[in-house]
Order: C-alpha cells, then sequence, then structure tokens
C-alpha cells in the first residue's frame, strides 16, 4: 500500500461495460457474493455506492470486466 496512488473516486469516470461484453464467464455466485459485501461496507463508506451499483446491473450474468 505504501506505492498506492489514492484517487477520488473508486471508479474512474466514464467507465463504460455492457451486459454484451464477450469475456468470459465467472461465477455468479461469487460476483453476489461480492456485491453483497460492497452492499454492506455502503453504510460505512457511501463514497463508494456508484461503484457498487455499476457492478451490480452485472448480477445476471458476470464477465471478467465487470
Amino acid at each position: 500500500m505504501t506505492n498506492c496512488v489514492p484517487v477520488d473516486t473508486p471508479i474512474s469516470q466514464g467507465t463504460k461495460s455492457t451486459k454484451e461484453d464477450v469475456a468470459p464467464p465467472v461465477d455468479p455466485t461469487l460476483h453476489k457474493s461480492l456485491v453483497g459485501s460492497l452492499l454492506y461496507l455502503t453504510m460505512t463508506s457511501p463514497d463508494i455506492m456508484f461503484a457498487t451499483s455499476f457492478v451490480s446491473k452485472f448480477m445476471q450474468s458476470p464477465n471478467i470486466p465487470h
């Protein structure tokens, strides 16, 4: 963590991803579990809400970029 560069938001502005992305699928159970954990964290860190809602859009069929 000593070489990390701080950013204002946890997701880059202008990040675009669609449900039709061509990439290998990932385990939807793991993706749902991670999104649930992020939703729990938004209670203490509301600044990650945008990034959490962005990745939660792809819970039906997540791919590697998601």
